[in-house]
């Protein structure tokens, strides 16, 4: 079977790219894989916008596949699905945050990431899930990504930063990257 967008019949999935619950009547992504665990297929739930950010393959594959479904999502969730497959590492990000000790390595640099500093969590995604795979400064983000066009990413994948918190963010992307 395809990809699908339905409306969640229930409450009791769980979004796969940023685990928070997909309400009942949300409209949501269902990404269709053969089964890890035995014959026939399973699906993978995603808010829109997650899997726009996280899965931009199967995303767009389902809209160019279903008219009916395209008419139903938003062009800037197409364009951040777009924007995933042309920056290829775009999917990865996970969120930003400040480094809480300076013991992580940046995975673009490989320098150490000093203690108070921004980071952007990454993940991949292997064996049906996405793993926790490190950190890259903020100041390797354009090397890293390919671009610094990452706030409302980080805004969807870290709820908890405050619009002053999310400024300063942007200015050590905009900044840092430009000193890099």
């Amino acid at each position: 079977m395809p990809h699908t967008i339905e409306l969640a019949p229930s409450a009791r999935a769980k979004c796969r790219g940023c685990d928070q619950k997909l309400a009942k009547g949300e409209l949501r992504f269902g990404e269709r894989l053969p089964n890890a665990f035995g014959e026939g297929e399973m699906t993978l739930w995603f808010h829109l916008q997650c899997a726009a950010y996280k899965r931009p393959e199967p995303f767009l594959e389902m809209l160019l596949g279903d008219d009916r479904a395209s008419e139903g999502v938003a062009s800037d969730l197409r364009s951040a699905a777009e924007l995933g497959i042309t920056h290829r590492r775009l999917p990865r990000l996970s969120g930003a945050e400040r480094a809480p000790t300076g013991r992580a390595k940046c995975r673009s640099c490989h320098e150490l990431i000093d203690k108070d500093t921004w980071r952007i969590a990454l993940v991949f995604f292997e064996e049906y899930r996405f793993q926790p795979s490190g950190f890259v400064h903020a100041a390797c983000a354009r090397e890293y990504f390919g671009t610094i066009d990452l706030i409302d990413r980080v805004r969807h994948f870290s709820p908890d930063l405050s619009a002053a918190e999310l400024d300063d963010f942007k200015r050590a992307l905009e900044t840092e990257t430009d000193d890099a």
